[in-house]
């Protein structure tokens, strides 16, 4: 996912931007990035609960209240079966491999979560 960082506020916590909003991440490179763009591959450590998302309209930004959790919202690019399934979801542009607890939604469905940590590993690409 092509993002813009926009602030680093500390060794590995970012501010960015892109197709799908604003928001903060934990930096994994092995530095602090400069602002600017960036290829990143986006990361979530827990397992995510579903929720059903407003139709057309990915969301990538803080939850706002204070916690540092980030809202997230998108397609269903593909959709495994059984426990701890894989969930490919599609995010202004760019992919995340989650795995579902709980119901696992269908191809095609707009879904969003929340997370307490986005986590974000440069691609240099």
């Amino acid at each position: 996912m092509r993002i813009t960082v926009t602030g680093v506020d500390d060794a590995a916590t970012v501010r960015f931007r892109c197709a799908a909003g604003a928001a903060t991440g934990r930096w994994a490179g092995p530095a602090p990035p400069v602002p600017g763009e960036h290829d990143v591959e986006l990361d979530v450590a827990e397992g995510v609960v579903f929720a059903r998302a407003e139709p057309g309209r990915d969301r990538l930004e803080d939850v706002p209240d204070g916690s540092g959790a980030v809202l997230v919202a998108g397609r269903v690019e593909q959709a495994g079966t059984g426990a701890d399934a894989a969930v490919v979801l599609r995010v202004g542009g760019g992919l995340l491999l989650l795995e579902a607890c709980g119901a696992v939604p269908s191809v095609g469905d707009r879904v969003g979560f929340t997370t307490a940590e986005l986590r974000l590993y440069p691609t240099g690409v």
